[in-house]
């Protein structure tokens, strides 16, 4: 993509394909653009007159001559400069021929993605990959959320209407310019209309007609087939209302109400310490991490557990709704729980397993005294961790590019990062190489406490260093490696950059989790790009549930509390 965006590809231009049908080509889809006021905005009328200007003639032409971006006013379309401009003029007459874009668009290229996934592979012929995306698409118009109908304030920016049906089609024009449209006959359905609160029979109209100015005096006309039927001003008097956002009122007081219960708890622990001079003023002093951890982390938490259980999503912010234990049985539900589940514990355990003993054999092997040089090889070793890990990450991106380092080092075509099983591998290497200095690190510190004069008895003993190992530096790093492993895993557990920068998940050859996605991984796309937030809260939750059981089973079976004291 990078090199067709800088013209390094002569990919070319040609016409849409025709309907066999008609002879006639395919006609290009036309969106359109808006532009909206926030309802609780305290400068509509700047906003308004803003918007108005942009959407101006003499500033949607020179934004068009600028940009090469189709203008958005029907004005500009005949303007000598714009008719002149051969990409323009293009637009304008493919737009001509366009078909409006409809609105569910997103979800077709989304349904697409991985029918392109599977046929570009080779894994499935064009016509079943279109049959699954077409599936896949009516699923999704199905599920999709939708916000629910705006209701009006009385009398806020509308003035009634209600007439008589006349003749034919009637028309309702505010201060000259048409505001409704209203279809008689066989459709008796609104064209278009701008009203709110609407009502109809088959003799009478009525509605709130949106969008007057307050206190300024609006012409109303209705028009039929013959002519103006009913003619009036009025005036929409109720005053500018803000509709007050949840605020921060709530946060607020769940962080207060945290914060309170732990100075009170610190003071009461303080008063219990108070005669004991080896503790006397150690709250005071645990205080601030304390608070901290209650902002950032504790309340965060706590709300996400509330979020698990409510049906809140990008259409119902701060107005969700308690749905119980929905979520979760979504969640188990899923068709792709079970593979991304099995992939996250794959991924985690070949990666710790790796950080673990590459780290343990480098760490033994920059110990060893005869080894010259080692605290360069230590510097030279810690460098892929010290780089930041997204720089090192996208690095690693380039080079197995298609058109990347590796192809070009070996004079192949790979593209593994397309490939199911390849991908998997990338990413588990790139992380093995990120993970390995923080644990040789680690590792070496704690082989640096063991005393030298156990190994110096050991070889007068006449003991030879693979049983040293064994016997005398492994149950002395057991202290050590407890709780790197334990750490090592719910790190990796939740590395979500790698990943991300890696592959975004992919190669998406089924609906649901890609190929290389993990848990967390795959909650940021139900969260962000589905807009889900109740159920990837309950799937963060499912995945802090998995963690805190395994660190229970883990630290009780290796009793790692008892070794690191």
């Amino acid at each position: 993509w990078a090199r067709y965006e800088q013209g390094m590809i002569d990919a070319g231009q040609t016409l849409l394909p025709k309907v066999s049908s008609t002879g006639d080509h395919l006609s290009p889809f036309v969106t359109y653009k808006g532009w909206a006021v926030s309802k609780q905005s305290t400068e509509k009328v700047a906003a308004t007159e803003l918007a108005l200007f942009l959407s101006s003639a003499d500033v949607q032409k020179e934004f068009a001559l600028r940009t090469y971006t189709l203008p958005t006013h029907v004005d500009v379309l005949q303007e000598p400069e714009i008719l002149q401009d051969e990409v323009l003029s293009g637009f304008i007459a493919q737009a001509e021929v366009g078909t409006p874009a409809p609105r569910g668009m997103a979800m077709v290229y989304e349904a697409l993605g991985p029918a392109l996934e599977n046929v570009n592979s080779g894994l499935s012929e064009a016509q079943p990959a279109l049959e699954l995306a077409d599936d896949e698409l009516e699923r999704m118009l199905d599920e999709a959320i939708r916000a629910d109908p705006y209701v009006g304030i009385e009398g806020y920016r509308t003035i009634d209407i209600e007439f008589d049906f006349g003749s034919g089609d009637h028309e309702i024009l505010v201060d000259g310019e048409i505001h409704t449209k209203i279809g008689q006959g066989e459709t008796s359905i609104d064209e278009y209309s701008g009203c709110i609160s609407s009502y109809s029979n088959e003799t009478t109209y009525s509605c709130a007609l949106s969008g007057m100015i307050p206190n300024q005096e609006h012409s109303i006309e209705v028009r039929d087939s013959s002519g103006i039927i009913q003619q009036f001003n009025s005036t929409s008097d109720t005053e500018d209302i803000v509709v007050l956002s949840g605020g921060v009122s709530g946060v607020l007081f769940a962080i207060g109400s945290i914060v309170i219960s732990l100075i009170a708890l610190l003071s009461y622990g303080a008063w219990r310490d108070r005669s004991r001079a080896t503790s006397r003023g150690a709250h005071l002093f645990i205080a601030p991490a304390l608070l901290a951890l209650a902002v950032l982390t504790f309340y965060p938490v706590l709300y996400g557990f509330y979020l698990s259980v409510t049906d809140s999503n990008q259409t119902k912010l701060g107005d969700e709704s308690f749905i119980g234990l929905d979520n979760f049985w979504e969640v188990f539900a899923a068709e792709g729980f079970l593979s991304v589940t099995a992939f996250t514990l794959i991924w985690t355990v070949t990666n710790v397993v790796a950080h673990i003993g590459i780290g343990l054999f480098l760490a033994v092997l920059l110990n060893d005294a005869r080894l010259k040089g080692r605290a360069a090889y230590r510097v030279i070793m810690l460098l892929p961790w010290a780089i930041p890990s997204y720089i090192s990450v996208l690095i690693w991106r380039g080079i197995f590019e298609p058109d990347g380092l590796l192809n070009d080092l070996l004079g192949t075509d790979l593209n593994l990062l397309a490939d199911q099983t390849g991908a998997k591998i990338v990413v588990i290497l790139v992380n093995i190489w990120l993970g390995v200095p923080f644990m040789m690190m680690s590792i070496s510190g704690a082989l640096q406490s063991i005393p030298r004069e156990m190994y110096e008895a050991a070889e007068v003993d006449g003991v030879n260093r693979f049983d040293q190992f064994r016997h005398l530096t492994l149950p002395n790093l057991k202290s050590a490696l407890i709780p790197l492993s334990l750490l090592g895993f719910i790190w990796t557990f939740n590395m979500f950059n790698v990943i991300y920068l890696m592959t975004d998940g992919g190669p998406n050859l089924t609906y649901g989790p890609g190929s290389t996605d993990i848990l967390i991984t795959y909650v940021y796309d139900v969260a962000f790009i589905d807009g889900k937030y109740g159920l990837a809260a309950a799937w963060s939750v499912v995945i802090f549930a998995m963690l805190v059981l395994f660190s229970w089973r883990y630290m009780k079976q290796t009793k790692a509390t008892e070794a690191v004291s």
